[in-house]
């Protein structure tokens, strides 16, 4: 029987990937109780898939938390709108609010989001869901009893730009080595097209390292070379670890039919699996870690319930983690707008290749502006703003 009420911020893809991990808590102690989304189709498609009642649907999202007063509050919406998002959540104090990941667009943001939930006693979730994936939380265990020696180095290897797909990588980095602080980042952007993903200046590439207190560097390469993607590669005194994702057959997927799916189910998010090998001087050969698999995005809303039900303090998600992320990731772009090092804590509070861009610092040499992810954008607009 459910105890608890979410709402659901936005409607898209990534809404039903986090739907199903709520649903998927054992003993489906939270139900989806109201949604928001300002496309008529997009909110009626999910409010009928997940059997969310009409007068629990609402195209304007302040409107759904004042009168639902939910005990969860769902942020599903692009990068640029989860600032916003949260902050009026928070000053409605659900329980705790869960936020898609990256946390924000600049360090300034992720500072204001951190500021309004603890002003108003409320708990805040970023979903890096795949820490929470059994095969890498075994994993991490085994690099705590020293099965590869001491870290020296995290390789990070991925397509797309920085903020939507290495940061997942970050943060494996930082959740495997136990959260360290990082102290320093360098790095190199480049950007030869008008690229901008969900409406924000991208870059084509980066490179960067960033060394950490017990240290270790993080080697982070976006769209350079291929690697192992939505993974990494640990590299320890004793030997080493990779990590990498693959999923369900597709014949075992639920389908979103008869919702719109432009980037084919979305629960293949849900039925993901984390793969991890490793290798050492006694290991005789390369090692699988084996883990009873489950929804990692279910783990990571239970968690959500034990925190506010207070079974646990650190979250593996608790947003301070999300803004370490955050803090490396601008930082790597400080390194480029200014040519040099940067310490941390980074006390730039904008996005630094946005303003890189908008200062003309980042000539294009082939001009044209385009969505990169225009193609699941509902409607005429084909970006993600006006």
């Amino acid at each position: 029987m459910s105890h608890y009420r979410t709402a659901i911020i936005a409607c898209g893809m990534i809404a039903r990937v986090h739907a199903r991990g709520w649903l998927g808590v054992p003993g489906q102690p939270t139900r989806i109780g109201a949604i928001a989304d300002t496309n008529p189709d997009a909110r009626r498609e999910f409010g009928d898939f997940f059997d969310v009642d009409d007068e629990q649907r609402y195209a304007d999202y302040r409107q759904m938390l004042d009168k639902e007063r939910p005990d969860f509050v769902d942020v599903c919406s692009w990068h640029q709108q989860h600032a916003e998002m949260v902050i009026a959540a928070a000053a409605r104090r659900p329980k705790a609010i869960i936020c898609q990941k990256p946390m924000a667009v600049d360090l300034g943001e992720a500072d204001a989001m951190l500021t309004a939930c603890e002003r108003n006693g409320v708990k805040l979730i970023i979903a890096y869901q795949r820490p929470h994936h059994a095969a890498w939380m075994k994993a991490r265990d085994l690099i705590r009893q020293g099965v590869i020696g001491k870290i020296t180095q995290i390789q990070l290897d991925d397509g797309g730009n920085l903020l939507n797909t290495n940061s997942h990588n970050i943060r494996l980095a930082l959740f495997l080595m136990d959260e360290p602080q990082v102290e320093w980042v360098l790095g190199g952007v480049e950007r030869t097209t008008d690229r901008v993903e969900r409406g924000l200046p991208a870059e084509d590439a980066c490179l960067g390292l960033a060394g950490c207190d017990n240290g270790a560097t993080i080697l982070i390469q976006g769209s350079l070379v291929q690697g192992l993607g939505q993974g990494c590669r640990v590299i320890g005194t004793e030997g080493m670890m990779e990590f990498d994702t693959t999923s369900h057959p597709d014949d075992v997927i639920p389908s979103d039919a008869p919702m719109y799916a432009p980037e084919g189910p979305s629960a293949r998010y849900n039925y993901e699996i984390g793969v991890v090998r490793y290798l050492n001087a006694t290991s005789n050969g390369w090692q699988i870690v084996d883990a009873p698999w489950y929804d990692c995005w279910s783990h990571q809303c239970q968690e959500a319930i034990d925190w506010v039900e207070g079974r646990i303090e650190k979250p593996i998600s608790g947003a301070e983690r999300a803004r370490a992320v955050q803090e490396v990731m601008m930082a790597l772009f400080e390194s480029a707008r200014k040519r040099q090092r940067i310490y941390l804590p980074l006390r730039t509070k904008v996005n630094p290749l946005k303003l890189m861009v908008e200062n003309g610092d980042l000539p294009i040499e082939w001009p044209g502006r385009y969505e990169s992810r225009s193609r699941i954008v509902r409607g005429e607009a084909m970006s993600w703003h006006g």
